[in-house]
């Protein structure tokens, strides 16, 4: 059966009180959206299975696991959705828009595999020229990084192949940065983000390669002996993430929970330094996430009138004080490493990035009423 994720934005984020019961679900009187509430155990998803109306769907995830940390919506081996770097004792949300079909549910590292979420009924897929709009200028933005992140892993692969050990190690960081602004996207290619992306404990041995073990060489092992064929296939990886890219379905509040995602990412791993471990150049991806965060915001702020414009007005001097934090680690074109950082100062730079990512994840039920016309 042909599924597809709706490029129109109806749902809202919804990341408040969970509802009670393990996969219980009912209508949201205020969005009209869906809810679904689900429970990361060891064993994976609950409900293992679960049902939906097609249309907007909201979930709410809380865990109960010290070792299984995110639930996934997919479309075969694509993500539509996901709530991540949830610890036992959290909860959170996302929302998605789905036609009739079968979707994958996976919490990775479950000891039940794969469950199956089954949508059925049809969807009113009326447009709206604004969240149209939104769309494609999001778009553009991830062709042009899609592109510079081409353009930064040639002459880094042909480094590494040619044995050239300084000149990678200085053409490293634009890779990251280009890959970084457009991770949301890029990383719901679930059998490509890993290729290109995956820490050295994120995957098995055999398994684990692109940047970041061409990182570990260059830095750790300090040499790009054997390396070449792993950097061969970090650019043929590239390449076919910019053919993805150009054909991914998007919705305006995937955008807006992208912005958020994004600052997720740098609390879960640039804060820790676990990102960049090898290089201690975290603090370029921090800056390259808030940029990619700041990017997906500005593309949706065209929809928050009224009321909503303060909350724009607010999330636009927090953007700036959280790039005005980093100044003072910035050294020419990157930054000091990221283990020349004290603990007050990483808990600064945490502190600017919470108070901004609580703005942001109030802008999807901004476009919920936009799409639902009760927008005020």
């Amino acid at each position: 059966m042909n599924k597809r994720l709706l490029q129109t934005s109806l749902p809202a984020l919804v990341v408040g009180a969970l509802l009670a019961g393990c996969g219980s679900s009912e209508e949201s009187p205020s969005s009209g959206s869906h809810q679904m509430s689900f429970k990361i155990t060891d064993a994976g998803c609950g409900p293992h299975d679960a049902k939906a109306p097609a249309g907007p769907i909201a979930f709410d995830v809380e865990s109960q696991s010290s070792t299984v940390t995110e639930i996934e919506v997919l479309d075969g081996e694509t993500i539509l959705g996901e709530k991540e770097n949830l610890t036992e004792g959290l909860g959170g949300g996302f929302a998605l828009t789905l036609e009739e079909g079968e979707y994958t549910l996976r919490c990775n590292g479950g000891s039940e595999g794969d469950g199956t979420l089954t949508v059925t009924g049809s969807v009113d897929g009326k447009s709206n020229p604004e969240v149209d709009a939104a769309i494609t200028r999001y778009r553009g933005y991830l062709e042009k990084n899609a592109a510079a992140l081409v353009a930064a892993t040639k002459p880094f692969a042909a480094a590494v192949i040619a044995g050239e050990l300084e000149k990678a190690k200085s053409l490293y960081p634009a890779t990251r940065v280009a890959y970084e602004r457009i991770e949301p996207v890029a990383g719901s290619f679930g059998d490509l983000d890993p290729r290109i992306d995956a820490r050295e404990n994120d995957v098995a041995k055999s398994e684990f390669r692109g940047l970041h073990r061409l990182e570990k060489a260059l830095w750790e092992e300090k040499t790009t002996k054997g390396m070449a064929p792993f950097a061969e296939q970090l650019h043929a990886d590239v390449a076919e993430l910019v053919a993805r890219v150009k054909k991914v379905k998007l919705q305006a509040v995937q955008i807006a929970n992208g912005a958020n995602e994004l600052l997720s990412e740098v609390s879960a791993t640039k804060i820790t330094g676990e990102e960049e471990r090898y290089s201690h150049i975290d603090l370029v991806d921090f800056k390259a996430n808030v940029e990619g965060s700041e990017v997906a915001f500005e593309d949706v702020k065209p929809l928050m009138k009224g009321a909503d414009a303060k909350l724009a007005k607010e999330i636009e001097a927090d953007f700036a004080a959280v790039f005005a934090s980093l100044e003072p680690y910035e050294r020419g074109d990157g930054f000091v490493p990221y283990t020349a950082l004290t603990e007050a100062d990483t808990r600064k730079l945490a502190q600017g990035i919470d108070a901004l990512a609580e703005k942001i994840s109030q802008i999807p039920a901004v476009i919920v009423r936009v799409e639902n016309g009760t927008e005020v």
